[in-house]
């Protein structure tokens, strides 16, 4: 591959996004090729159904392999899956040069990532988990609960007022 087919698909990918989360993952993208770690973005936005096919790797019968994810396509447990407005996660691989001048993923590189997540905390508006080394998310989302029924987080907000506390008398 070359860093021109990488910039494109990467580029690509950063156009599935949710546009807040864009504006920090394309910051991410800059910042991370202008210190000569090429990252390519191999991953944005999925369906439901590559999400599901993506959980049961490892755990279902006719699935082989190591686990990958922890979330679930039904109901979509995956900042990857758009909810409308555009994916709120990232999977990307530093690249590493070859002997021919092309460039392959580099997998194991654990320097690289590492350097990519330290430049994804001083963009900001990124998070990684712990779990998932290539994966970056929205962190101004808490979580995938929050983009199914945003009208929970509001009602979770709310001040809950107690019957009890006002009549001592009724029963919980």
């Amino acid at each position: 591959m070359t860093l021109k087919q990488a910039q494109e698909r990467s580029l690509g990918h950063i156009k599935n996004l949710e546009k807040g989360f864009q504006k920090q993952v394309a910051k991410w993208f800059q910042e991370c090729w202008s210190k000569k770690l090429y990252v390519l973005i191999y991953c944005s936005s999925r369906t439901q159904e590559e999400q599901e096919e993506l959980y049961k790797k490892g755990r279902v019968p006719g699935h082989p392999g190591p686990k990958v994810t922890n979330a679930r396509g039904y109901p979509p447990q995956s900042l990857h899956i758009d909810q409308g407005e555009g994916a709120r996660a990232i999977d990307f691989v530093p690249l590493v040069q070859g002997g021919t001048g092309s460039f392959s993923a580099g997998w194991d590189d654990e320097e690289a990532y590492e350097i990519a997540h330290k430049i994804a905390k001083s963009v900001g508006g990124l998070r990684r988990l712990d779990w998932e080394t290539p994966h970056l998310e929205d962190a101004s989302v808490k979580g995938w609960r929050e983009l199914i029924s945003p009208q929970k987080e509001t009602e979770a907000k709310k001040e809950k007022k107690s019957i009890f506390k006002k009549n001592p008398w009724s029963s919980r």
